[in-house]
């Protein structure tokens, strides 16, 4: 018998603010984060736009950690804030399961970049290269000494993340976890998406009929997961519980997603079966939604098949509209998104849908936050390889 989870702590800094209050504050009122590059500078390419991270000196934790560790320690340190925290469990049944997608990829070109310019590193600056950095840096900031798994499937990462804490605690074998995922940018994975002719020149436009591509972006969503007994007799506040989580792969091209949304459906359904929803219990689904020809169509295909005539009374938004693509946190930031909709009952719009797809035929909640009972949510993240996760979460109700 399977243990029910639930979220005790959110964390999340962004490119719209340093906190989650802040962030769904300021997420509400319509405002983006999208703008010309700042920090990262990448002359000769078409694209300018993206939504960085604008950390203060004072701000930083450890000069020589990366961004991506920074941030990731903030928010962990906020979803901490909001709970009892981990003192007195067992240390051993704490993990910490992370998305990565640069993770220590700038540290690695600056290094690079260093050596080519002839200077000579220093002797622990191969350390912060590792795609594990962050992971291992909320272990330690959690003092857990449980499983750790830093997952790299692309834009689908955090999302297998928060599926894997959920397991691990639901078949008893940890007792609380830290999951979530930490994006920053690098000149290596923006000339990739560059390169690809994926990027929007300006601002991108899910679901919009005359989308041109996605924006990249940068941010850290944490999250404390924990059975439900044990939350409620350590009184932490419930946030919301989450219900399960479903995978799958296209098999179908390296970055294309299956034109019929295949594999996006089957994650769905797996999701929702996991959960014991049906498709009238879902009131919302926090899309991939990248501002990609291929991907909006496919995941409206997707969330159509899955969940049949239902589809067309649930409210769909795009987080990327706001934050951009943050790449292997967006499962995450798409979660934050769900769980603050649940919390609410409000949910975050959908920026400069003036001009819907006709593909694209369900409620994307254009351009305004709307209030609406949101009783179960889907998050979806489907990235290159068709890489395919949704997650199930429901509103917590003190039963």
């Amino acid at each position: 018998m399977t243990r029910r989870v639930v979220i005790t702590g959110v964390g999340f800094v962004s490119s719209l603010a340093l906190d989650a209050p802040s962030t769904w504050a300021r997420m509400l009122e319509g405002d983006c984060a999208i703008g010309p590059l700042t920090q990262l500078k990448m002359p000769g390419e078409p694209a300018q736009m993206a939504a960085e991270v604008h950390l203060a000196e004072g701000e930083l934790i450890n000069r020589r950690a990366t961004l991506g560790e920074h941030i990731a320690l903030m928010a962990l340190r906020e979803a901490l804030r909001t709970t009892p925290g981990p003192k007195g469990l067992d240390p051993r049944r704490m993990g910490a399961f992370q998305g990565a997608g640069t993770s220590g990829l700038p540290s690695a070109e600056a290094y690079a970049q260093g050596r080519m310019a002839g200077r000579k590193p220093g002797a622990t600056d191969a350390i912060y290269q590792s795609p594990t950095t962050v992971t291992d840096a909320l272990g330690r900031e959690l003092g857990a000494t449980g499983p750790r798994s830093t997952v790299m499937t692309a834009c689908s990462s955090s999302l297998l993340a928060l599926g894997q804490a959920w397991e691990r605690i639901a078949f008893g074998e940890l007792d609380l976890a830290v999951a979530g995922g930490a994006e920053t940018l690098c000149m290596t994975t923006y000339a990739g998406f560059a390169s690809l002719k994926a990027m929007d020149p300006g601002l991108c436009r899910p679901f919009s009929r005359d989308r041109a591509g996605l924006n990249l972006g940068e941010g850290s969503a944490q999250f404390i997961l924990e059975p439900l007994e044990q939350a409620l007799a350590r009184g932490a506040e419930i946030v919301a519980e989450l219900r399960g989580y479903g995978a799958s792969l296209d098999a179908h091209h390296s970055t294309a997603p299956h034109p019929e949304g295949d594999g996006a459906a089957r994650a769905i359904r797996m999701a929702m079966n996991c959960a014991g929803f049906n498709p009238d219990d879902v009131d919302f689904v926090s899309a991939h939604g990248t501002a990609t020809p291929a991907n909006d169509s496919s995941e409206t295909i997707a969330i159509k098949s899955a969940l049949g005539e239902a589809a067309a009374r649930v409210s769909v938004t795009s987080t990327k509209s706001q934050f951009g693509h943050t790449l292997g946190a967006s499962g995450a930031v798409g979660t934050f998104a769900a769980v603050m909709s649940l919390k609410t009952g409000i949910v975050s719009p959908t920026l400069r849908l003036d001009d819907p797809d006709p593909a694209c035929d369900l409620d994307y909640t254009p351009l305004q936050a709307r209030q609406r009972s949101v009783r179960a949510a889907l998050v979806n993240a489907f990235a290159f390889g068709g890489n395919n996760a949704c997650v199930a979460l429901r509103r917590w109700e003190g039963r």
